[in-house]
């Protein structure tokens, strides 16, 4: 180099895209978190229509083993929900990078679980409320995440 060529630092602003997935393991084939995230969406609104309509069929049909059988099947499909959704979320995080949609599927999973469990000290309105906003903010969630699963290949 000269003294009389000047010196040019261009800063670098390309970033390295860090891998997600551990060592050693394959990619899951391209549509899995597709698959897993319409699943979780349908199992998560079923189980907010489930308990929004379960507390209108035990006033006329008061038959007390159903309310037993209502909340193993609740239990159920949101337990499988969560575990569809968590997983879809996991999976396209590879492809978009955006937590958001993993954090609201957890907050609605928090929400549940305080509708559930805390309710005898929030009250029945607030408790059921908890529980049917908690399956819907899982649905959007997952809708979410699949809406940036179809826009990560474009260049925004």
């Amino acid at each position: 180099m000269n003294t009389e060529t000047p010196t040019v630092y261009k800063p670098c602003t390309e970033t390295a895209r860090i891998s997600l997935k551990p060592l050693g393991c394959p990619d899951p084939p391209p549509h899995t978190h597709a698959k897993l995230d319409r699943l979780g969406i349908w199992l998560s609104a079923t189980c907010a229509v489930h308990c929004m309509v379960m507390p209108i069929v035990l006033i006329f049909f008061p038959v007390l083993s159903w309310i037993h059988w209502s909340r193993i099947m609740d239990a159920l499909v949101l337990g499988v929900a969560a575990l569809f959704g968590l997983g879809g979320c996991l999976l396209s995080l590879r492809h978009h990078r955006d937590a958001m949609p993993l954090c609201l599927v957890l907050a609605g999973l928090i929400m549940n679980a305080t509708g559930r469990f805390a309710a005898l000290y929030l009250g029945p309105f607030l408790a059921q409320t908890l529980v049917i906003a908690g399956p819907l903010l899982m649905a959007y969630a997952l809708w979410k995440d699949r809406r940036l699963c179809q826009c990560s290949g474009h260049a925004h």
